[in-house]
């Protein structure tokens, strides 16, 4: 396996007189391809690292400003890592639109759960092999909340995980509650979801074809629909929280509770739940008033519940 270094950058916040390095390293995988990934470190060690995950867009996880100026903030002493999904790297410029034309084919063919925890395996140990990270928190969001209850069940050295707006036990459930809320004619709405279990159907029973629908692919589509999130988060041992947005219309609030209620029922008290009534997938409220700075310090408060207060303070030593 071979690690390469390919360049420093230094990145000036606005809200901070600090300069934060950022590390772009990439190391490869079996078949040849390589891992981008980003170390995004304090002026002077710290003894914990948070990994924060994205969600399911072809974009560069470095092209989505919210990480590192308000999500990184679940544990500001930290250093960040963030890992690109299999084809992505930072030249990919950032864009809104699903169906992006330029997503590169290799991601459409290979992005999918199975790779990205695989990968952040093999991004962790390289990160972790000198002993500087005592403590490696998780952070996800819709898709990287899957994916960080994943790796919470595969690796027994994540110390927290905090899984937000990443829906319940069935992926099928939440792309139905989807449909259903875009739609005010309730006999369209039933058809799209007829049609959207169709296709589902067919891909959980099929060998792998050539497929690109919503920006991802046969394997992406399959393991998605396949996943067991009940069966995931019964295997966590961790601490780990799931947060869920009531107005959320991209995975179902109402999937997400029995999911909770499950949970609860089968005595996991390593896993906790906070419901947030009033926002949406991307922590708005009706409004359209952006709530991720009170979600984060909530979200802050609840690891130090967890892992006791920070042995040292960047922030102010930077």
């Amino acid at each position: 396996m071979q690690v390469r270094a390919i360049s420093l950058l230094l990145l000036i916040f606005s809200c901070s007189v600090s300069a934060t390095a950022i590390m772009t390293r990439t190391v490869s995988r079996d078949d040849g391809s390589f891992i981008s990934y980003y170390l995004v470190q304090h002026a002077h060690d710290t003894d914990t690292l948070l990994l924060i995950l994205q969600g399911s867009d072809c974009n560069s996880v470095l092209n989505i400003d919210s990480i590192l100026t308000e999500y990184k903030n679940v544990w500001p002493e930290a250093d960040v890592l963030l890992i690109e999904k299999y084809g992505i790297n930072r030249k990919l410029k950032y864009s809104t639109d699903p169906a992006r034309k330029d997503c590169p084919a290799q991601y459409l063919e290979k992005d999918n759960p199975a790779q990205r925890v695989a990968d952040i395996n093999t991004v962790l140990d390289i990160v972790r092999k000198d002993g500087q990270y005592k403590k490696l928190i998780q952070l996800g969001g819709s898709e990287g909340a899957v994916i960080a209850n994943l790796v919470s069940a595969d690796i027994d050295s994540i110390d927290a995980t905090i899984a937000f707006n990443g829906g319940g036990r069935w992926f099928i459930d939440d792309v139905s509650h989807s449909i259903e809320v875009k739609h005010k004619n309730p006999e369209a709405a039933r058809k799209e979801v007829d049609d959207f279990k169709e296709f589902a159907e067919h891909v959980l029973h099929s060998k792998p074809f050539e497929l690109e629908v919503s920006g991802h692919g046969y394997h992406w589509w399959q393991q998605m629909l396949s996943l067991d999130q009940l069966d995931t988060l019964q295997n966590v041992k961790s601490p780990l929280l799931i947060v869920q947005g009531g107005r959320d219309t991209s995975v179902s609030p109402q999937k997400t509770d029995e999911l909770w209620q499950r949970l609860k029922d089968l005595g996991k008290n390593n896993i906790e739940y906070r419901r947030y009534e009033k926002l949406d997938h991307g922590l708005k409220d009706s409004d359209g008033k952006n709530l991720r700075k009170e979600v984060v310090s909530d979200m802050n408060m609840w690891l130090k519940s967890k892992l006791g207060n920070p042995t040292n303070n960047p922030a102010s030593a930077d």
